[in-house]
């Protein structure tokens, strides 16, 4: 049996490698096929892909704002009810992660 860390960081490892060369939403498909071919159980693979996508596309925006510094997620953040703060995008932006990454391995517990 494997553990729900290991199991979060092939999740974060196989999705930052799908995001390289798909699609957005490949990620979630891999999440699902990962989730059905490990045999994540039901009750907490929701949860298991939400700590994973979060933390992949929080961590991801981050990144990438750090790396190449830009205005847009300031101004992103001012144009959305944020205040100006990018780390509340940040925030928002590993919640759509988490709940794109929880539902799809959900699915995937579930279709097993």
């Amino acid at each position: 049996m494997q553990s729900n860390s290991l199991r979060i960081i092939i999740l974060i490892i196989i999705g930052a490698l799908a995001g390289l060369y798909l699609p957005w939403y490949a990620m979630g498909i891999q999440a699902g096929i990962i989730a059905f071919l490990l045999k994540f159980p039901s009750k907490s693979s929701f949860t298991l892909g939400f700590i994973a996508g979060f933390l992949l596309w929080a961590l991801s925006a981050f990144w990438m704002n750090q790396s190449t510094p830009s205005d847009l997620p300031a101004k992103m953040a001012s144009l959305l009810p944020l205040h100006g703060e990018v780390a509340l995008l940040y925030l928002v932006t590993g919640l759509v992660g988490g709940i794109f990454f929880g539902f799809w391995s959900w699915a995937g517990a579930r279709l097993r």
